[in-house]
Parts: C-alpha cells; sequence; structure tokens
C-alpha cells in the first residue's frame, strides 16, 4: 500500500464514513438486542427488515463507499475522481439510511420511506459514477477492474429494484408477490455488490498485506465469468420460476466462482513472505469460512422450499445472518485494522519517512481491545446462530451480549487510530 497518497480532503471523506459505520455497527447491536423475539419467526418482519438494511447499509455499503474512495484508487493505479461527489454521495446515503431503516422498524410505508430509497438510489449513482470516472483515468485494464465496476453496476440495480419494492406497498407496481421480488432485491445485493466487491479490492489487497509473491490472475477470471454467469441466471430463472430443480445447478456454478477465489487467496496464503498471521488477517479467513458455511445451507434452503416445509424459512435466516452478521462482519472487523491504521499513519508519519523513528501502522491501535473483541464475535457466532435455528432466547441474548462487546471494543479502537497523536522516537 505504499502507493496510497494522502490528502486532507480525500482523508475527511474516508474516516467520516469509517466513523458513521462504526457507529452503525454498535446501533445495529442495540436494534437486535430489542428484536429477539422478532429471530424467532418468519425473515419479512418488520424488525428484521430494519435490522438487515442497517447492517447492510449502515454497516456494511458505508464502510465499503468509504474505503473504496481510498483503496480502489489504490487498486486501479490512480486517482479518486472527485471528493466532491464523495461528499454529495454520503450526504444523501446517510439520511436515506436512516429514513428507511427508521421507517422499516415501525412498519408505516409512504412518503418517508419512499423519500430514504429515493436518497439512497441518488447516493449509489453517485457513487457508481465517482467509480467510474476514476477507473476511466486507467488505460490498461484489469480483473479487479471489471469485478469492482460490475458490483457498482449491482448496487444501481439493487438499488433501484428496492425503490421500486418500496412504492409497491402503497402503488401496485408489481403483480407477483413482494417475496418473489425480495429474493432478486437480496442476491442482487449480496452476490452482485458485496461479493464482487469484496473480490475485486480484496485481490489485491491480501496479497500486499501477506507481501505474497503469486501475481498470477487466471483463478480471479474463472471466478468473475462463474459468479456473474452464476447470478445473470438465477436472477432471471428465479424472476420467471421462482427456486425450482434448476437453482441447484446456478448454486453449483456460483460455488464454483467462490471456490477459484478462495482458491486464489490460498495461493496467496501458501506463497506469503510474512509468515506470521496477524488478528486482523485472522479475522478476514474466519470470514472466509462463515461465507463458506453459508453456501453450504444453500441446498437446503431450496430442498425445503420445493417441499413446501417451513423449515426453510429457518435456514434462509440463517443464510443471512451467516452472509450480513457472519461474512461481512467478520471481514469489516478484520480488515478496518488494516486498513484504517495505514490511512492514519500516511497522515501523520508519511512525511517523516527514512527521517525519524516513528510507530507502525499496527501501533496505531490497542491490540487489548482487539483481542476481546475477536473473542466477543466468536462467541456471538457459536451462540446466536444457533439461536436462530433452535429458536433460544437464552442463545440469542447471550449472541447479542457479545456482539454489543465487539461493537463497543471495535468503535473505542476506531477513535483510538483516529486520535492518534503524532509521536517520534528520535532520529534514524
Amino acid at each position: 500500500m505504499s502507493s496510497i497518497k494522502q490528502n486532507p480532503g480525500l482523508y475527511r471523506i474516508v474516516v467520516t464514513h469509517y466513523v458513521v459505520a462504526a457507529l452503525c455497527f454498535f446501533t445495529l447491536a442495540v436494534m437486535m438486542l430489542f428484536s429477539v423475539q422478532a429471530f424467532t419467526g418468519h425473515y419479512f418482519h418488520p424488525q428484521i427488515l430494519a435490522i438487515t438494511h442497517m447492517a447492510a447499509l449502515g454497516w456494511g455499503t458505508m464502510i465499503i463507499f468509504g474505503a473504496s474512495y481510498q483503496l480502489v484508487p489504490v487498486v486501479l493505479e490512480t486517482e479518486l475522481y472527485s471528493e466532491k461527489l464523495a461528499w454529495i454521495s454520503f450526504s444523501l446515503f446517510l439520511p436515506g439510511m436512516i429514513a428507511l431503516v427508521y421507517s422499516f422498524w415501525i412498519f408505516i410505508p409512504g412518503i418517508h420511506m419512499q423519500c430514504g430509497a429515493v436518497l439512497l438510489l441518488t447516493a449509489v449513482i453517485l457513487f457508481t459514477v465517482n467509480v467510474y470516472l476514476t477507473a476511466k483515468k486507467k488505460k490498461q485494464q484489469t480483473i479487479q477492474e471489471d469485478f469492482i465496476f460490475s458490483a457498482c453496476l449491482c448496487l444501481c440495480f439493487t438499488a433501484v429494484l428496492g425503490a421500486a419494492l418500496v412504492f409497491n406497498f402503497t402503488i401496485p407496481i408489481f403483480a407477483q408477490d413482494q417475496l418473489h421480488f425480495l429474493k432478486i432485491h437480496a442476491h442482487l445485493g449480496i452476490a452482485g455488490w458485496f461479493l464482487l466487491m469484496i473480490i475485486g479490492v480484496s485481490s489485491k489487497l491480501v496479497p500486499m498485506f501477506l507481501v505474497s509473491s503469486y501475481q498470477k490472475t487466471r483463478l480471479l477470471s474463472f471466478s468473475y465469468y462463474l459468479i456473474v454467469s452464476a447470478l445473470l441466471l438465477f436472477l432471471a430463472d428465479s424472476y420467471f420460476s421462482g427456486l425450482n430443480y434448476r437453482t441447484y445447478f446456478i448454486a453449483l456454478i456460483g460455488a464454483a466462482g467462490l471456490a477459484c477465489y478462495l482458491l486464489f487467496i490460498v495461493k496467496c496464503f501458501l506463497s506469503r513472505m510474512r509468515k506470521k498471521v496477524d488478528l486482523p488477517m485472522m479475522s478476514t479467513f474466519f470470514s472466509f469460512i462463515l461465507l463458506k458455511v453459508a453456501v453450504l445451507t444453500i441446498p437446503f434452503i431450496i430442498y425445503y422450499h420445493l417441499k413446501n416445509n417451513p423449515v426453510s424459512i429457518r435456514y434462509s435466516l440463517i443464510y443471512g445472518v451467516l452472509l450480513f452478521m457472519g461474512w461481512i462482519t467478520a471481514l469489516i472487523l478484520g480488515q478496518t485494522f488494516k486498513t484504517l491504521p495505514f490511512i492514519v499513519w500516511v497522515k501523520h508519519y508519511e512525511h517523516l519517512t527514512g527521517k525519524l523513528k516513528t510507530p507502525m501502522p499496527s501501533d496505531l491501535f490497542k491490540n487489548s481491545l482487539l483481542k476481546i473483541q475477536s473473542a466477543g464475535f466468536i462467541i456471538f457466532c457459536l451462540t446466536f446462530i444457533p439461536g436462530c435455528f433452535f429458536m433460544s432466547q437464552p442463545l440469542l441474548y447471550a449472541g447479542i451480549g457479545a456482539l454489543l462487546v465487539t461493537a463497543v471494543m471495535y468503535l473505542a479502537n476506531v477513535f483510538i487510530i483516529l486520535f492518534h497523536k503524532t509521536k517520534t522516537y528520535g532520529k534514524l
């Protein structure tokens, strides 16, 4: 990440997203605490909808937007097109997200929910335009660029469909059931936005953090085309036929694409020069395990759905929890402490490099808090996920308690990094 160039404007927009995302993560944990009963029922529940959108928008997408403004230029080896566009997108995204989440929580479809959806859609389009114009500066196209821009397009389609579903509550737009389009909306977001974006950025950053000598991108190309093909097939097939026996085959294509990406990560890991794997990278690898477990639940969802067995609803809830509160959360919890310390370190110490002894980026946060955070998150996974499956309120409360500890430790460490004061240890 030595190619990072820092300027005050870019720094402010990036850290603002990190802070707001950290606050949203804590808010998410509190929302879950007051929604334990909802996790024992159907996933199409006002509080579950609010929690899902807080996790997807306020937590996952907010921090990806912030990190993208810093890291996408690094991945694409160019400069961000417009900081002003990034601020406008943020100023629309935050109130839009709050309006939408609050409207879902109290579940009053109408003008507030619709305004929230429109603001979010506008913010997402501006983000995509900014990324596209950033990528346009680069002459040579890379597989990472394909992943990132495809992810942005999927995010736009997710937001368009989401806005249409919001308006559909009061104005008949779709002839079919809301749940029919909810599956399409969810997988456009999960596989189209989150998965493609995460692969695009992490395929550049993970080798960098591991100091890996593996440079081949053939597996990434296979991964891209298999995942995109599976997504397009799923969208078309589920639109016309819903879940059916063909969905097994489509899921297998997507799983093959994911396997190619994970094999790429394994090759990077095996060829790493930095033999010691720190806690943030361990959290990142743990996130991949949770993603694999989530994928393994898909055949059960399809099987029980085709049998009209209500157990499919339980597996669908577990699938969503594993993705949003498992995979995405574990990845953010790990990668925050690889990216944010370096961003802050560049601001404080880049001009001192080669002149004075300075702290390392890993010295900017409290490792003790990170250990508590990691332990809290593992306890959350081991209690909350089984609690959802067995509809056990004691397990759900135990898991949410552990998640609250995780969120507090994460928030504290983010502020410790951001309030870091420049200090040196004398001349070299």
